[in-house]
């Protein structure tokens, strides 16, 4: 072992650096850990610490006194200047030597503690190498990504980074949650992580649930760019079937005899009152189409204290009151959003003559008395009127014209059957007209006349034979 200058600190080399390697810089791949999730689960750190792994610098302030391993020179140089971190920079099989840890945190993965420098490591090789300067009863803070998780599902194909040299599947990899548990080993506390390692926004166990939560993981997503399907909506909804630990796209798992300091059910969610977001709410009485329903939802959402905050950032609380958990915005803009997502959603709806988001933005914000000038909702004068319209009238206006365009839909339906009938029913008269022509064609023949008179002369003489009997 090796000692190296960096920064105002030292740089203990294990063997099997990368010199010229950055985990840090992000751009070799996707970068450090960072994220409100993985501050949760630095600060369960106890006693003597191992931090393995590409993690935020600022994190690490979180551990004072943390012994710290990466694998590339640039990126062990730059944290030993950082308070009291002891550095560590190599190989993880060349840890034997080290003194057991009370704690491990490798929230990155262990696909990033190997080196191009050393013999390449195998899932399996590498937990057992980390796994062995673990003191006994010791705790793991391990995150794992979910090959089978619901991002890589609706994701496009991407490239691979300069980080994934490995030439073929490692065979040793955990497949699933349960298997995770098992190498983990006994007691082990399972999260899934969203949208992901890299940028922990939020970490729910099995019992996570409820608009809070929901509205987490919308916010998480926010500005995420564009996939094969929303990643809010699938996401929110394996959560509501029991899966939100099982699909998510990473999981941290933490193998403890002692649940002291572990973060609480869900991290990154933030306080909030219990009960479902205003958009569960309202998607569930447009499915029922129970317009009146809508009707009170919006006009209490756009004319009071949480207008202009997006209908999934809303919670509808037990009482009926609607409690924002974000700051307001334009009230037109969350409007549109709530369209937007009736129909990148797939939701149904009960205006079927309605197309396009613009199309329901606009018949939305009728519901709640019209919309100004500005495209802004607005909020209908103390005597019901807006704008000299009177706003009850206005909305059932709105609503005619919707049962309208369904009606004509119904009738255009309707047509095309009797239309199909009756060319069905012109084809089986063509049919028995052309069996009729035949018969007559085979009853006017020699043969056909025959038989007839045969049959005739049979049917004489057995009357003839009754007379004489």
């Amino acid at each position: 072992m090796t000692q190296r200058q960096g920064g105002s600190g030292e740089v203990r080399l294990l063997g099997g650096e990368m010199l010229n390697w950055s985990d840090l810089d992000g751009e070799h791949g996707p970068g450090p850990v960072r994220g409100p999730v993985a501050r949760s689960f630095l600060g369960a750190a106890r006693g003597r610490t191992l931090i393995a792994g590409p993690h935020d610098p600022a994190l690490l302030d979180l551990v004072p006194g943390a012994t710290v391993l990466v694998r590339g020179v640039p990126d062990a140089e730059l944290l030993a200047g950082r308070g009291d971190l002891t550095v560590l920079c190599g190989s993880v099989a060349k840890l034997g030597g080290e003194a057991p840890f009370d704690t491990i945190v490798a929230l990155a993965g262990l696909e990033c503690l190997g080196t191009a420098e050393h013999d390449e490591l195998t899932w399996a090789e590498t937990f057992d190498a980390l796994h062995a300067v673990l003191r006994p009863g010791g705790r793991l803070v391990l995150g794992v990504a979910n090959l089978g998780g619901f991002h890589r599902q609706i994701a496009w194909p991407q490239p691979l980074d300069d980080g994934e040299w490995t030439p073929v599947p490692d065979e040793t990899r955990p497949v699933g949650l349960r298997h995770v548990r098992a190498v983990a080993g006994a007691a082990t506390r399972a999260y899934g992580i969203y949208p992901g390692l890299r940028d922990a926004q939020v970490a729910v166990d099995e019992s996570a649930g409820g608009g809070v939560v929901e509205a987490a993981l919308d916010r998480a997503y926010q500005g995420r760019g564009v996939v094969l399907a929303d990643p809010a909506t699938v996401a929110v909804g394996f959560l509501r079937q029991g899966l939100g630990v099982e699909a998510a796209p990473a999981w941290v798992v933490v193998a403890s005899d002692d649940e002291a300091g572990l973060p609480e059910v869900t991290v990154g969610a933030g306080p909030g009152p219990a009960g479902p977001t205003l958009e569960s709410v309202l998607v569930r009485a447009a499915g029922r189409r129970d317009l009146p329903r809508v009707r009170e939802l919006l006009g209490q959402w756009c004319h009071g204290g949480a207008a202009g905050v997006p209908a999934g950032q809303v919670i509808v609380a037990a009482s009926g009151e609607l409690v924002p958990l974000v700051p307001a915005g334009a009230r037109g803009a969350a409007v549109a959003d709530l369209a937007a997502r009736f129909f990148r959603g797939g939701f149904p709806h009960p205006w079927p003559g309605v197309r396009s988001a613009a199309e329901l933005a606009t018949m939305l914000e009728s519901m709640t008395g019209g919309s100004d000038a500005d495209g802004e909702a607005t909020r209908p004068a103390p005597g019901g009127e807006a704008e000299g319209v009177p706003a009850d009238r206005a909305v059932a206006v709105v609503e005619l014209i919707a049962e309208r365009d369904r009606l004509i839909g119904e009738l255009a339906e309707a047509r095309a059957q009797a239309a199909f009938f009756e060319e069905e029913l012109n084809a089986r008269e063509a049919e028995v007209r052309q069996v009729r022509r035949t018969v007559e064609l085979l009853s006017g023949s020699g043969p056909a006349r025959a038989g007839q008179a045969f049959v005739g002369g049979v049917r004489a003489a057995r009357r003839v034979l009754r007379r004489r009997t």
